[in-house]
């Protein structure tokens, strides 16, 4: 009995000592949560820390998931005039990656991507409209082989601060998108995959010094 109530007390005293650190973290290293109060200028993407991750149906049986593993970009906010903010992606189409060798190599292949002829995926934002304290709507233009095609993208700020890592001027933020994949030339599968694209970004910006 003596035994648990004293690794309970060490328990309790190893959680105070966590959210002591978790405070002073927030002291040391602040991180704000309202879009408007981000620094401004050029931030580059933190490739290590972002995420394309697109699904789509699979026969009807399941929503298969894939993800692209290179990608580059910049992000420039502009806090007085949300809207005039900039944001521009570039996705690296043979980085492809379902966790299926046999199946990436066919997405890479002439009958889709064609990644030897376009070895890039490109969106560039054309306005950004803030809907609510920490979320906004992306229109912007994504290029797939030579295709232009409008996609939205419903953003969720999540903070930006300096990094503790790193010492440098962080943004991250979420998003949502969908897209037509017959609409860039994409057919191949169809009817038996699914034509609509789901899209999930989660990415991290951070400005040089």
């Amino acid at each position: 009995m003596l035994y648990g109530k004293k690794l309970k007390i060490v328990a309790v005293g190893l959680l105070l000592v966590l959210a002591g650190c978790a405070s002073l973290a927030k002291i040391i290293y602040p991180v704000t949560t309202d879009p408007l109060k981000s620094k401004p200028g050029v931030y580059a993407l933190d490739s290590d820390h972002a995420n394309i991750i697109f699904s789509l149906n699979h026969l009807g049986f399941s929503l298969h998931h894939g993800r692209f593993n290179k990608i580059t970009g910049s992000l420039e906010p502009d806090t007085s005039a949300p809207e005039a903010s900039q944001l521009f992606i570039t996705i690296t189409t043979a980085s492809i990656d379902t966790n299926n060798q046999i199946l990436d190599d066919e997405l890479r292949s002439p009958k889709m991507f064609d990644a030897s002829a376009f070895p890039a995926a490109t969106y560039q934002s054309t306005s950004i409209r803030q809907t609510g304290d920490t979320t906004a709507v992306i229109e912007g233009v994504l290029n797939i082989k030579g295709v232009e095609k409008p996609v939205t993208i419903e953003a969720t700020f999540i903070g930006s601060g300096v990094n503790p890592l790193t010492g440098l001027q962080t943004i991250g933020f979420s998003g949502k998108g969908s897209f037509k994949r017959s609409d860039f030339g994409l057919k191949e599968w169809l009817p038996f995959i699914g034509d609509d694209v789901a899209l999930i970004i989660e990415a991290e910006f951070t400005r040089p010094k």
